[in-house]
């Protein structure tokens, strides 16, 4: 009866603060309110002074900072590393949120104060608790545990002792205690930067837990199932976990471990639930049970503008708010937040679904494409292709990673795919066709190039050895935490590696 009292409470609670109804109204009221805040806020900065935010007093007058990109940053960075205060926030920075540099191979250090804490991922958090308890009046996340898989705290940085460490692993230290009782393993273990250690040590205490939920990224959770599997033989997780019901899942698209996983489940009802979680921000939750749509969060220290993806980086490119945004069209997306990042390119390609409430998908990334030939490929088309084509060969894929063949005077070009099955199709040569069809029919370009072998002949798919990518994640000490597998790749470097691990 506590259990349920404590829960009933808890959903009050949620329901009261953290209201889970959306609507475009409120949505244009809350970044007009987070817009005045930030500048108001960050004016008094170093980093406002130099931008001359305190003279901004409307949008278009804020318009005329310049979108930016991480470079922008570096000169402030390592001011606050030398220990200046008010560089580029208000409050201290407590920690540098480290990212995982997917497109530019490169980590970043993004500014991390208690309150960008506590007002944009733990209030995030808490909107996504909202909803999932609005959808589903029998989610009790209160009497059952939660396994967390988050990255790593990595370093104390000297003069300023500020600390280095993935986003997740500052949430999950940034615990409120009221909650920690509900979390597996410890924070300590939780954050450990070794991911071999981790991956042991987690193994044997999660599996005598009574789970309720996981949460974390997919590929990491994966290798811990392996792990748990290579000791305890089980067949469904329920099986292990019976009370175990949702998935709270975030970092890289689920499409491609969504069989797996469903497979792995064994239970009809079971939620995965997606949240949309950066270094940068909390920027939005799963909109219903099944998947799909994201809501944008608008009230949680986030401003937003879209450029639209074929104006990105030409001169006509020109921000948007989110007022004027369109349905059925892909844009870039920008943030100014309480990090002190200003019309920042995070490097996420959205496209809006709806504009009341504002809900959107994921549908690729600014330098994660491939347009070797022309053929502009998204993440979206190469994952919508592999879904379709696997379901139809009853294949799943562990893991893949996509990169061009270039054209030479002896042959034309083609897509190569680097592809690990936890389950190969029968007739790899048949599943090749219908992969290089389904791609035709995601993206026009791709399909004009393929039209009578004009540019590209049909793509290639190589068969991955087990284990793989992650023996090249561990070269490339990039295991665990927010690290993630490049998915598509416009050059050969990482292509080459892999292949020549591959062999």
């Amino acid at each position: 009866m506590a259990r349920d009292l404590k829960n009933m409470a808890f959903r009050f609670y949620l329901r009261h603060f953290f209201s889970p109804h959306f609507s475009a109204q409120r949505a244009i009221t809350e970044q007009d309110a987070v817009f005045k805040k930030l500048m108001k806020e960050l004016s008094a900065t170093e980093l406002g002074k130099d931008l001359k935010l305190a003279h901004v007093k409307s949008y278009d007058d804020f318009g005329k900072i310049p979108v930016t990109q991480y470079s922008f940053y570096e000169a402030y960075i390592e001011k606050i590393k030398s220990g200046k205060k008010k560089v580029m926030t208000a409050d201290k920075v407590l920690y540098f949120g480290k990212t995982a540099g997917t497109t530019s191979g490169k980590s970043k250090l993004i500014p991390i104060t208690q309150y960008i804490v506590n007002n944009m991922h733990v209030r995030g958090t808490f909107f996504s608790l909202s909803r999932i308890h609005e959808l589903d009046e029998r989610v009790d996340i209160l009497t059952h545990k939660n396994f967390a898989l988050p990255g790593g705290v990595y370093e104390r940085l000297s003069p300023s002792g500020v600390v280095v460490a993935d986003i997740s692993a500052i949430m999950l230290s940034n615990i409120p205690p009221a909650f920690r009782f509900i979390y597996v393993p410890g924070v300590e273990l939780m954050t450990n930067p070794s991911w071999d250690y981790k991956l042991n040590k987690i193994a044997e205490e999660v599996s005598k837990a009574d789970l309720g939920t996981i949460s974390g990224i997919p590929t990491w959770h994966l290798a811990v199932l392996s792990k748990i599997r290579e000791e305890i033989h089980f067949e469904k997780l329920t099986g292990l976990w019976k009370n175990l019901r949702i998935f709270f899942h975030g970092g890289v698209s689920f499409e491609p471990y969504r069989k797996q996983f469903n497979e792995l489940i064994g239970k009809e009802d079971f939620i995965f639930y997606e949240v949309y979680n950066a270094t940068e921000g909390f920027f939005g939750i799963q909109a219903g049970l099944q998947g799909g749509d994201l809501l944008l969060l608008t009230d949680c220290g986030v401003f937003y503008e879209f450029i639209p993806f074929g104006k990105y980086g030409t001169e006509d490119e020109q921000p948007i708010a989110l007022g004027n945004v369109k349905t059925g069209v892909q844009y870039v997306l920008l943030v100014t937040t309480h990090n002190g990042l200003l019309r920042y390119v995070i490097g996420d390609v959205i496209t809006f679904t709806s504009v009341d409430p504002f809900k959107f998908r994921i549908t690729g990334r600014t330098q994660e494409y491939i347009n070797a030939f022309g053929e502009d490929l998204l993440l979206s088309n190469v994952e919508q292709a592999l879904m379709k084509t696997n379901a139809k060969f009853d294949s799943v894929i562990k893991e893949y990673t996509v990169a061009p063949l270039y054209i030479n005077i002896e042959s034309k070009g083609r897509m190569q795919f680097l592809i690990e099955f936890s389950k190969a199709p029968q007739d790899l040569e048949q599943y090749v066709l219908e992969l290089d069809r389904q791609l035709q029919e995601e993206n026009s370009n791709y399909r004009q190039k393929r039209n009578h072998d004009l540019a590209l002949t049909s793509l290639e798919v190589i068969t991955a050895k087990p284990g793989l990518f992650y023996e090249w994640m561990a070269a490339k000490g990039k295991m665990g935490g927010q690290h993630k597998i490049p998915r598509l790749v416009n050059g050969r470097k990482v292509m080459e590696e892999m292949l020549e691990l591959n062999d």
